[in-house]
């Protein structure tokens, strides 16, 4: 008795269907992770781009105030906040993304890794420094580190990808 099987010129047998979802299910395991920490590293070029922003906003507001502006961080909370200390004006406070986090503040004399820090915009442009680093909550060998360096004599911001 022949055996022969008649095949329809246009279908797909069982297993060449059972073939293609399993090259499709490693790909996707293979490309997932690299696409989440994509997505992590955008988000956290984003935030410090708008923290950046707003440090340059403080800087721009005490020149054409002709007043200091404090630029306040509350590493713990993870949120920052504009102060005029002569209206005795706040703003309000802005949190910074759940997957950003504040790695710590330095200046020349100390590094802060908790609780609050503040950066002074005096009327004339300067400031009084520093460099704020950021990682992503996810990246445990911080190989993305963003440093936001506040130049002391013109008070400008300047963003730097730290690699390590």
């Amino acid at each position: 008795m022949n055996s022969y099987i008649k095949r329809d010129p246009n279908g797909f047998t069982l297993l060449e269907l059972i073939l293609v979802l399993v090259m499709m299910g490693l790909i996707a395991g293979l490309t997932l992770p690299f696409v989440v920490s994509t997505l992590d590293r955008i988000k956290l070029q984003s935030e410090v781009r708008q923290i950046s922003s707003a440090i340059q906003f403080t800087r721009s507001e005490a020149i054409s105030r002709k007043t200091l502006f404090i630029f306040n961080v509350d590493i713990d909370k993870s949120q920052y906040w504009l102060a005029i200390p002569k209206q005795e004006e706040v703003t309000q406070s802005k949190p910074i993304d759940e997957t950003v986090q504040i790695m710590d503040y330095q200046r020349a004399d100390e590094t802060l890794t908790e609780g609050t820090f503040k950066i002074l915009f005096y009327p004339r442009g300067n400031s009084s420094g520093g460099t704020i680093r950021f990682k992503s909550i996810d990246d445990k060998d911080e190989e993305n580190i963003y440093a936001v360096t506040i130049d002391p004599i013109t008070g400008k911001p300047k963003i730097e990808h730290l690699e390590k």
